[in-house]
């Protein structure tokens, strides 16, 4: 312990004495990515390319900005791990190129790079997440599980770490739950659902109070489905989550196999409103807490809180949903396409696509992850902080309106007026083997689950 504690030292004194002079940026409007195990940041103009970390012994596997974007988290490969088979040959999602939980070191590090601080260590009998940051950026929270256990959700540990802290000093574990705990705006409790019903505790894992005292029904559901989400903006806010259901869904919703769900709104004075029933298979806010986003296959569906009425878009099966800062776009980013919702208007374009004929609707025959799965929210958003900027990745996708890309593959930037009409074409950042691209935080409550 004692030698434990000395290096813990050596490792402030030495972060301290070297951040400051490291080259880098210094904070803004930075775009993240990573390349062939290294963590990168570069200007939106494609200028300044900047190794942030970079250890070919321990490859980086995913990350996640800060909501000050002066700060990152970031995941790299236990060190012995890395050396096997199953690390030369990890899954993982197709289109966010992010692989589950494994045995790994979790780090932060300005924007500026310097020396990581890692707030816990690796250990090849322990696998852990990614970490989702609060939202002001003081508190890290992930999953941790032991490696020889079957993966469930009922049997994995959550820990909050301040982002400062190295080792596992002053984290904290929190009452064990079905589901991503999610933190809520002022940041002051967790929300989560377990055995005993739907739950909130303090940070520090302590306080637990019960919204309700038995199980929710039909709970655990389906791993996308198993979600209790803070209302977003709001001074006093309400929470979302989903029960099962034997109302008929929707007119007009297709079936996905899943069961059938109502969407409800707990207002924690002890009112609750069903607001949709659907065979959806994930839900999400929007980060005004003003809307809610459901996707049924295919279809996306974006409710309004204020008013009661909704919209679907017909698009791509499994895309991810990614809303402007201000609430006002949303894109849906698909395996063969790209299309942008304008919401007020509730117009759609389809920006991007691959080879593939399509028709404004591609279907998947994606298994729906069952109850057990071990899933992580969108790690980041394609947005810049004005939503009138955004990146993508073409991942073979090079029909841009119509025509081809003139300057091929790669990671763009495009800018966008208030109406969602493109400002000129866009602009071509960077054309290496980039995976993760990232621009701004995404909180986790606006977030589908992969």
């Amino acid at each position: 312990m004692k030698h434990q504690r000395f290096f813990i030292l050596l490792l402030l004194i030495f972060t301290v004495s070297t951040v400051g002079c490291s080259p880098g940026h210094v904070g803004g409007n930075e775009i993240a990515f990573l390349r062939d195990g290294h963590l990168w940041t570069i200007d939106p103009d494609g200028a300044n390319a900047f190794a942030v970390f970079a250890d070919n012994n321990t490859p980086v596997v995913g990350y996640s900005w800060s909501p000050t974007h002066q700060i990152l988290s970031f995941r790299t490969l236990d060190a012995d791990f890395a050396k096997t088979s199953a690390a030369k040959h990890l899954s993982s999602n197709p289109i966010t190129s992010l692989p589950g939980d494994l045995p790994s070191t979790l780090n932060t590090i300005g924007i500026d790079g310097g020396s990581p601080i890692p707030i816990i260590f690796s250990n090849t009998v322990l696998r852990n997440s990614n970490a989702w940051w609060n939202t002001t950026g003081s508190r890290l929270i992930y999953r941790e599980e032991i490696t020889a256990a079957t993966p469930s959700p009922n049997e994995v540990f959550w820990w909050v770490s301040q982002n400062d802290q190295p080792g596992g000093i002053a984290r904290k574990l929190l009452p064990n739950s079905f589901s991503i705990p999610s933190i809520a705006p002022d940041n002051s409790l967790a929300l989560g659902i377990s055995k005993q019903g739907l739950f909130t505790s303090t940070l520090n894992g302590t306080d637990v109070h019960y919204i309700s005292h038995s199980i929710l029904p039909g709970h655990p559901l389906f791993a996308t489905l198993e979600r209790a989400l803070w209302q977003p903006a709001h001074d006093h806010p309400k929470i979302l989550y989903a029960l099962e259901s034997s109302v008929p869904p929707q007119q007009g919703a297709s079936n996905t196999g899943s069961i059938t769900v109502k969407l409800i709104l707990n207002d924690l004075h002890g009112h609750t409103t069903a607001l949709a029933a659907c065979t959806c298979t994930q839900f999400a806010w929007a980060p005004d807490g003003n809307h809610i986003i459901y996707s049924n296959g295919p279809t996306s569906t974006i409710y309004n809180l204020n008013d009661g009425s909704s919209f679907s878009i017909d698009g791509e099966d499994g895309s991810i949903p990614y809303w402007s800062p201000d609430s006002l776009f949303l894109l849906l980013d698909g395996l063969h396409s790209l299309v942008l919702v304008q919401v007020n208007s509730q117009r759609k374009q389809l920006l991007l696509h691959d080879s593939i004929a399509f028709t404004g609707i591609v279907s998947s025959s994606a298994a729906i992850p069952g109850v057990n799965a071990l899933l992580q929210p969108i790690s980041n958003s394609l947005w810049a902080d004005d939503s009138r900027h955004f990146l993508f990745s073409t991942r073979g996708r090079t029909h841009w309106l119509g025509k081809d890309l003139p300057s091929g593959s790669g990671l763009y930037t495009l800018s966008i007026d208030s109406h969602g009409e493109p400002q000129g074409d866009p602009l071509l950042v960077d054309s290496g083997n980039d995976t993760q691209a990232g621009w701004s935080y995404e909180d986790p409550n606006t977030s589908f689950l992969f």
